[in-house]
């Protein structure tokens, strides 16, 4: 990895990679898989706004996040910038209209397959038990009593 220059600070680094986008200060470099901006910091990547906010405001406190008033993730613009809870984060994105919530086997964490659902509803209704469905897809009894009360899964026909 290349070290910068002697006399080039981190943060000559960073606004060399700045660009103005109306009120939006943006970062053009690296930016991590949800849009923010990164670049190596004493040999650790940073998420900028995050690192803006401390040297403006000092540590961020436990359960805290720095939150963008522009929704705009690769900006690091001070005054876009306010720290809050996640919860208030999320309440935020709710309120703007801007939570995409994941379903089924969009979520990291599923099991399942939307593919799985008419085989275990078929299987339930020829009167197979919870616990031997849930062992032939591996998960728990208690998924497949949602699936059958129509609690979980809901969106598969």
């Amino acid at each position: 990895m290349a070290r910068p220059k002697k006399g080039i600070t981190f943060w000559d680094r960073v606004y060399s990679q700045v660009q103005r986008q109306g009120e939006c200060f943006m970062f053009t470099g690296h930016k991590d898989e949800c849009g923010y901006g990164r670049i190596n910091k004493d040999g650790k990547l940073v998420r900028l706004h995050r690192a803006v906010w401390e040297r403006d405001h000092g540590s961020i406190p436990a359960h805290h996040v720095v939150m963008h008033v522009c929704d705009r993730p690769a900006c690091i613009e001070p005054s876009h910038l306010r720290l809050g809870t996640q919860s208030a984060n999320i309440a935020d994105m709710d309120n703007k209209g801007r939570r995409r919530s994941l379903i089924g086997s969009q979520q990291r964490s599923a099991k399942l397959h939307e593919s799985d659902i008419p085989r275990i509803r078929a299987m339930l209704e020829r009167g197979d038990t919870c616990q031997s469905i849930s062992n032939i897809f591996g998960v728990s009894e208690g998924m497949i009593r949602h699936i059958k009360k129509g609690r979980a899964w809901k969106h598969v026909e």
